[in-house]
């Protein structure tokens, strides 16, 4: 082979067998850094005559151990991290997979344009966000990553590079995709309408290029990203609105979300965003002004109406006042408004610390349901953890109709419970139209809840649909589905 950087030693490949998900069950031979896409071409032919595994790594940010081998070698995406081109007037980039959000974002900015997924975890490599059908921090308003991807290159396993772009392959009326030397016929599900990335993407008249987009590293390596940007955002102000009592803070979030809908340019946030009571009490150390008595609290934020800066808070405050909240913290101008972004990131940060110090397993729950069922599926959480003594948290975009349900089991006996909380969490939001994963992807940890979606049948649609692509099946096993479906 070529001058490719390839490493073996232990301990140079310990960091790659870890990600945010607390996985411990990761092994590889290597690790192999391409530079380019022949690179990419020749490592996987190789891995592909030699029959070995091969798992594509990110930046390590992810949550479902979807970057960590049981088997087999990793590439890893880390050199490939160049912008390629910055086309201000048609506001188009094009970037390799391992450029990282962060210096996206920056260099964007020197051409007042701006990354509209915004994931909140900037460290975050881009193939990443591709390979998930990531959402950010303004998803509430911008939606997922899925929107804006115009172009990709992929290099299957057999070598072959496919350049698909958006538009140029679409399934016909009996749901066929016809591209290069490939007849697809598409899977026989169909994805949910609302924010989600459990498995392949499926839905009539779909394009090719949505299949890729969510596949995890399961069906090729994806080396070149053509994305639309935006106009970099105006200056803004945040809100953080304290409430009493629920029922007052589902019927503000609500009202928000029906101005939206009618196209209120005054009630037109960026993002929308929960913290139950149990959140507020993991940020009081850090935040004692928190009010007593709040149940929980909306956060917000929105760009100024018109170039003039004019905030038209008094539009805000005459909406809040008919939810009577008990108190409303108000921050205008890019510092204030990242003060409050800290406020809403600090939460996660200091979960985890406490989970960590207490040696404590999480159970986190990634489900969305559509709006009608939102009351519904939150009213059941409530119900379920109620007659237990575990701890928990439930915090997230509401405005999307999902939260983040965090449970922290304390013993053997609230790990079991908090199991079967989680199994009729997932049952009752499939029962309703939901998904089992809004944003954080399937991986390795969430097969079963996949197949509560989709039944074996879906699943093994998927593993249809990987064979097509990827025919020795080296790719990211144990991603999406278990290993065993592939024989």
């Amino acid at each position: 082979m070529s001058n490719i950087i390839r490493k073996t030693e232990p301990d140079e490949i310990l960091n790659y067998l870890e990600d945010t998900s607390n996985y411990r069950y990761g092994t590889a031979k290597e690790v192999i850094f391409p530079t380019n896409e022949k690179d990419v071409i020749e490592i996987l032919v190789d891995y592909a005559n030699k029959n070995i595994p091969l798992t594509i790594s990110g930046a390590g940010t992810g949550t479902v151990a979807g970057r960590i081998p049981t088997d087999g070698g990793i590439l890893a995406t880390d050199n490939l991290n160049n912008i390629l081109k910055i086309d201000k007037l048609n506001k188009i980039v094009v970037v390799q997979p391992g450029v990282r959000i962060e210096t996206l974002l920056n260099e964007l900015q020197n051409y007042n344009l701006f990354h509209a997924v915004y994931p909140t975890e900037k460290l975050s490599f881009i193939g990443g966000n591709v390979s998930t059908n990531a959402s950010g921090e303004y998803s509430f308003k911008y939606g997922s990553i899925r929107k804006y991807i115009r172009r990709i290159n992929v290099v299957l396993s057999t070598g072959q590079v496919l350049k698909i772009k958006r538009g140029d392959n679409i399934a016909n009326s009996e749901g066929i995709i016809n591209f290069d030397n490939f007849k697809l016929k598409i899977p026989n599900y169909i994805s949910p309408n609302i924010k989600s990335s459990a498995g392949y993407f499926s839905r009539p008249n779909m394009d090719l290029i949505d299949l890729f987009i969510g596949s995890e590293g399961t069906l090729g390596v994806i080396t070149e990203i053509e994305l639309f940007v935006i106009d970099y955002p105006k200056p803004g102000f945040g809100l953080i609105i304290f409430f009493g009592d629920e029922n007052s803070l589902f019927s503000f979030f609500e009202s928000v979300k029906r101005n939206v809908k009618e196209k209120n340019k005054y009630i037109n946030p960026l993002c929308l965003e929960y913290l139950d009571k149990f959140s507020l009490e993991f940020l009081k150390h850090d935040y004692p002004n928190i009010p007593t008595g709040a149940i929980g609290a909306i956060f917000l934020e929105q760009e100024y109406i018109d170039n003039n800066n004019n905030v038209y808070i008094d539009k805000w405050q005459e909406l809040c006042d008919k939810y009577n909240p008990i108190d409303i913290w108000f921050a205008e101008g890019d510092s204030a408004r990242e003060k409050f972004m800290f406020f809403r990131y600090k939460l996660p940060q200091n979960i985890n610390e406490y989970f960590r110090k207490n040696k404590m397993v999480k159970f986190s729950i990634d489900i969305a349901v559509p709006e009608k069922h939102f009351r519904e599926m939150f009213r059941f959480y409530k119900e379920k953890i109620e007659n237990t003594d575990i701890n928990y948290v439930l915090f997230g975009h509401i405005g999307e109709n999902h939260v983040h349900f965090n449970l922290f089991p304390k013993n053997e006996l609230e790990k079991e419970q908090a199991q079967k909380i989680y199994v009729e969490s997932v049952l009752k939001a499939v029962s309703v139209g939901g998904t089992v994963a809004a944003e954080h992807g399937i991986g390795k940890l969430k097969h079963k809840y996949l197949e509560m979606m989709y039944g074996k049948e879906g699943v093994m649609e998927m593993v249809r649909i990987k064979k097509i692509f990827d025919p020795k099946c080296i790719l990211g096993q144990n991603n999406i589905f278990p290993v065993t479906y592939l024989k």
